[in-house]
């Protein structure tokens, strides 16, 4: 049932949000929120179907919702109304609290009387199948600090398909797997070896001569299997199959030694941002789900590895040279300490870096999150977005910071005689 609503952030005349509810007990009960699945349109007739319903009072208790975004301690409390109306909801499980978890709005459900919407009792048992694939061993922990299961892990790939393929599509992978979960060994997996990977894109060994036959990732089904195969990261080249030898961008690794604080990371950012547009070159942001961020240029894949990677190395030591106190040319914790070392090795051929929305094998399993330069002052840390909680803010999403990546090709002839 639909309980109450918020607008769109800067848009009155459309909903951001829906309050969901439940009958349970012979009482209403809480149950989460969704802020997906809807276009411009629909978003504006539901809401206006709404308007006429709203009411002063909450139809179940404000306590039940404990700490949920739309709690009592959220200012810009969301508007209540008759629960009359029911919504058909698609979402991955119910959470502890009895919420719904990575929910996407579907449609009105005229036909279903509000008073017969219950919550169903749903057990996952081990061999329960996924995006019509089966998972093996759902329960397992992979994260025991946070209790994250193999099948969390395959709902949030799953989730976020459509966001991450953009960034896979084509892309030769290196994949770290975690079999024993991320507390214990694991190893990276470049090349098609006996595992047979369902969906996943073999390629032949003549692209790359002398080596293995390189992975893509290049669908939805490919990359929950990939999960149901115990692989927690996606890590990806910078160039990709159709023109294996010249890289089509450029990473540059902001990773912290020991006593560098989290804003001097983001002070960094924005130097090396500074400096990239000092050569003309516009760069997009993310976060690593480590330590550090990731600054990411788009470039035209007019040049070798070696060249993309001088030319990395160069902007690096300029930095270095530049502003010593801040920034550290040289890899390894010792020449690190107090500095943030941008890493330009990342640059070279085979070398790979952790995708747009990959999880990361550490504790709380962080994400790397694609943000606004204008994020950056309000970002917490390298792991704000994780497994738990990266769909969620994404539902809440309603434009793409990195739209304008795949559309954006700049030549470094001009960067590299600038620089030099």
């Amino acid at each position: 049932m639909i309980c109450g609503f918020a607008d769109r952030q800067g848009v009155p005349g459309e909903i951001g949000s829906l309050l969901l509810g439940v009958n349970e007990d012979g009482q209403l009960r809480y149950a989460g929120s969704v802020g997906t699945g809807w276009d411009s349109k629909t978003a504006a007739a539901i809401r206006a179907r709404l308007a006429k319903l709203t009411t002063d009072a909450a139809p179940f208790p404000p306590a039940s919702m404990g700490g949920s975004r739309w709690g009592p301690a959220r200012t810009g409390a969301p508007r209540w109304v008759k629960p009359c109306l029911v919504a058909e909801v698609e979402f991955a499980e119910w959470t502890p609290s009895n919420q719904v978890r990575q929910a996407s709005f579907k449609a009105l459900r005229s036909e279903t009387p509000a008073s017969e919407v219950h919550k169903e009792a749903v057990r996952v048992e081990a061999g329960a199948t996924l995006a019509a694939l089966k998972i093996t061993h759902p329960e397992r922990v992979i994260d025991p600090t946070t209790g994250i299961t193999k099948l969390d892990l395959v709902r949030y790939y799953e989730s976020v398909a459509d966001w991450m393929l953009p960034h896979l599509a084509v892309r030769p992978v290196a994949l770290l797997r975690a079999p024993d979960g991320i507390g214990g060994e694991a190893f990276f997996q470049k090349h098609a070896e006996t595992t047979k990977l369902p969906g996943w894109t073999e390629h032949p060994a003549s692209l790359w001569p002398g080596h293995g036959r390189l992975l893509t990732v290049d669908s939805a089904d490919a990359l929950i299997g990939a999960a149901q195969l115990n692989v927690v990261e996606f890590h990806t080249w910078n160039s990709t199959t159709v023109d294996l030898t010249h890289p089509d961008r450029i990473i540059f690794d902001l990773d912290p030694g020991e006593g560098v604080s989290w804003q001097h990371v983001q002070e960094a950012a924005l130097l090396v941002q500074t400096l990239l547009g000092e050569l003309g070159l516009a760069a997009w942001l993310k976060t690593s789900g480590g330590k550090g961020l990731h600054v990411v240029v788009p470039v035209a894949p007019e040049f070798d590895y070696d060249v993309v990677k001088a030319f990395s190395r160069a902007a690096v030591q300029h930095l270095a040279k530049t502003l010593p106190q801040r920034f550290v040319a040289k890899s390894g914790p010792s020449n690190r300490k107090g500095k943030v070392f941008v890493d330009y090795l990342r640059n070279g051929i085979a070398q790979t870096t952790a995708a747009a929305f990959s999880a990361r094998a550490r504790p709380g399993m962080g994400v790397s999150m694609p943000v606004a330069w204008d994020q950056l002052p309000q970002l917490k840390s390298a792991y704000q977005w994780t497994v738990r909680n990266a769909r969620e803010y994404l539902s809440f999403r309603t434009n793409d910071p990195w739209c304008d990546f795949w559309s954006t090709t700049q030549s470094l002839r001009g960067p590299m005689e600038h620089l030099s």
